[in-house]
């Protein structure tokens, strides 16, 4: 049902009015995605680095995919591609989530991610995002899985290397699966894992660190990014010299917007949802990390978990070096932990209820979420 609602959901962006063009700028850097994608689709190859084709500092992998999409049936193709990207990541968060905690906090999870409508919104555009979100939580669900003792070698590779040919947040899979294996296995079997998803990943998008080198003269275009974002996005020197912001309020600052635009700002990150109900969200998300406070004596959660913290920590540190020079701080960096995030706030919201509870706690907590989401739906649908 929630691989359904969150289907549903995001197909009603792209296509309830027949949205076939680009939108003006609804989702965040929307309009360099289409016309990095159309130009993989004319030219197959990377495109100049500019203002039009900002996005194209990230690894290509989604471009080069939505580019096959795009000869098929333009913009409202590829936007039909994320959606199915989105409706996978459910799935697997529920896949994730049901090997460690079980069936019915895996159904949470599910609704859970299916239900942040920032995400689902950013399902219907297009964006590298939905693809590393997908290959993120394909690695969680693969490692989980693994923890269990299930052979998940081929698999974590893959997903992997799809993760590290979309979008840089995903480098903190590796020392994730590394170390979670380690504390599970031993540290012999987890080098060897994570070795084969090492050279898989060099093996797929080696050579796109090396074409960054002949166009920008790094391997990370870091550079060329800086030298077009600096006058727009200015980031902390020009906000401590204008608004006397101390380096503790700055990095509350990002993290505050961060944590907004995770659950919802639209528009081109103009519009977000009321105030009250991030306040309600927030309360919620604090009560669920309570709830998941009781010590775990699970031997493959607990090193499930030290792989979301390290995934997390490597995110946030991504963000931060980001934001520190460009102030633009959007959640959806964090959607590579969409699985953890659906797992442990589904597993500590229904530990705050008694079991004979529990069920209905869920129904609720589903039951708002979808009026909140239709709400968005009808409020900030572009053109509305």
């Amino acid at each position: 049902m929630a691989l359904l609602l969150g289907l549903a959901w995001a197909l009603g962006v792209p296509l309830v009015r027949g949205l076939n063009n680009p939108f003006g700028n609804w989702q965040p850097d929307e309009i360099s995605h289409v016309l990095t994608v159309r130009w993989w689709a004319a030219h197959t190859s990377l495109p100049p680095y500019n203002s039009d084709y900002a996005v194209s500092v990230h690894p290509p992998l989604y471009h080069m995919v939505g580019a096959l999409f795009w000869k098929l049936g333009g913009a409202r193709a590829v936007r039909v591609f994320s959606v199915l990207l989105g409706a996978l990541t459910v799935w697997l968060t529920f896949r994730a989530t049901r090997a460690l905690y079980g069936r019915h906090v895996g159904e949470l999870a599910a609704w859970l991610v299916a239900l942040v409508p920032m995400r689902a919104s950013l399902s219907g555009g297009m964006s590298n995002e939905n693809l590393a979100a997908l290959a993120a939580t394909a690695v969680f669900a693969a490692l989980a899985e693994a923890l269990r003792g299930r052979q998940r070698v081929g698999e974590l590779a893959l997903w992997c290397a799809v993760g590290m040919g979309s979008k840089l947040t995903c480098l903190g899979l590796f020392p994730a699966v590394f170390l979670a294996l380690a504390w599970r296995f031993g540290g012999q079997k987890a080098a060897k894992i994570t070795l084969a998803m090492l050279l898989t990943s060099l093996g797929a998008t080696g050579w796109w660190f090396l074409a960054n080198i002949s166009r920008c003269g790094d391997a990370l275009c870091k550079g060329a990014a800086d030298r077009l974002w600096d006058g727009s996005q200015p980031g902390y020197p020009h906000y401590q010299a204008t608004r006397g912001f101390s380096p503790l309020r700055y990095l509350f600052s990002i993290t505050a917007w961060g944590w907004r635009s995770f659950w919802g700002t639209f528009d081109g990150l103009q519009k977000h949802l009321p105030m009250p109900v991030f306040v309600g969200l927030l309360l919620w998300q604090t009560a669920a990390l309570w709830g998941a406070r009781r010590r775990v004596h699970c031997r493959a959660r607990q090193a499930w978990l030290l792989a979301s913290g390290i995934v997390l920590v490597t995110t946030s540190v991504i963000f931060c070096i980001f934001n520190w020079r460009h102030f633009s701080p959007q959640g959806r960096y964090f959607y590579v932990i969409l699985a953890p995030f659906g797992a442990i706030t589904g597993y500590g919201y229904l530990a705050l209820f008694p079991s004979t509870k529990r069920k209905r706690a869920a129904q609720g907590l589903v039951a708002a979420l979808v009026v909140l989401n239709l709400w968005c739906l009808w409020y900030y649908l572009p053109g509305g």
